[in-house]
């Protein structure tokens, strides 16, 4: 079984910083786990980390695919553990950095072979003779009644989701959530030790949100948006496209939005978001809580919070069978 560690959080927490220190001190390599940074070209706004960062720690799964193409959970667990395997057989330590919770958790379950491959001209059949405003009602209905618990965990207007959910019952007459129960009770083919970033006060962490939007747009998120916008490799309809600082200036550049209220927007955008992050990870009962701030107020500094990772991600590890 291959042994790794993984570093999660909502964003701006820190998690860059903190896994470029656990990872020079414990042999590690770093594993993106981060939906958005998968894409080329999205650097800014994305907050990958800089080719002086990476220098210092071998990085993986970053600029792998282009804005217009599509890149599932199954093709990032497939790359992961590929990644993971190679990193184990060099005496390596894979650490897993990124917040996005879906990637973790395809991580931390054992895939069935029972899910068909996705067959793009099963939406295309669905979709067509149906008006596009009326599609995410009829179809989310539809799912509603062979599948409610997919129905009540995907929003109708998620059509890429709402649709695969349908096609693996037609395809198997099982359904969806019927899988996800299956593959949470088979162990995973990899031991992931988990630290989680916290914080008590969570204005601390909306704070940290709103100088990042305003370094982003320093360091010049507008040119890196309009750049793609007129390459053609960044539409609204796509998923980079809906990607938080890319989606609200492509209404500002399309004329739809000011620049002040897409940059409000953004950090309000990335509020809700790491919300849902904070909430998210909260679910993991295995990870150890690693927290930002202090419970009587203000924030740690970077070492401690290093000196305080490295002891529990030894403990982690050895405890990973």
């Amino acid at each position: 079984m291959i042994k790794a560690l993984a570093i999660t959080g909502p964003t701006a927490s820190g998690k860059t910083a903190l896994s470029l220190s656990v990872a020079q001190t414990l042999g590690g390599e770093i594993i993106s786990a981060d939906s958005m940074q998968i894409y080329r070209y999205m650097d800014i706004g994305t907050a990958k980390a800089t080719a002086e960062e990476r220098a210092t720690a071998p990085h993986h799964l970053l600029d792998i695919v282009d804005p217009k193409d599509s890149y599932s959970c199954e093709a990032y667990r497939a790359d992961a553990m590929r990644v993971a395997e190679d990193i184990t057989d060099r005496g390596r330590l894979p650490i897993f950095v990124g917040g996005t919770g879906l990637y973790i958790d395809t991580l931390l379950r054992r895939p069935t072979d029972l899910a068909p491959p996705s067959d793009p001209e099963y939406g295309a059949r669905l979709l067509s003779g149906l008006a596009p405003e009326e599609a995410p009602d009829i179809l989310w209905q539809r799912l509603s009644e062979v599948d409610p618990d997919s129905a009540q965990a995907i929003h109708k207007n998620n059509l890429r989701r709402v649709i695969r959910a349908l096609e693996i019952y037609d395809a198997t007459g099982m359904t969806k959530s019927h899988l996800d129960r299956l593959s949470r009770s088979e162990a995973s083919d990899i031991g992931i030790g988990l630290i989680t970033i916290d914080f008590h006060d969570r204005e601390l962490l909306y704070e940290r949100i709103d100088r990042r939007v305003g370094q982003m747009m320093e360091e010049g998120l507008v040119d890196e948006v309009t750049e793609l916008y007129r390459r053609g490799l960044l539409t609204s309809d796509s998923t980079a496209g809906q990607a938080i600082g890319y989606k609200e200036l492509l209404s500002y550049i399309e004329g739809r939005e000011s620049l002040d209220s897409a940059i409000e927007q953004i950090k309000l955008s990335s509020r809700r978001y790491a919300k849902r992050q904070l909430t998210w990870f909260r679910r993991y009962a295995n990870a150890y809580r690693l927290y930002a701030d202090r419970p009587e107020g203000g924030m740690r500094g970077a070492e401690e919070l290093a000196s305080e990772a490295f002891i529990v991600a030894h403990e982690l590890i050895g405890h990973l069978s």
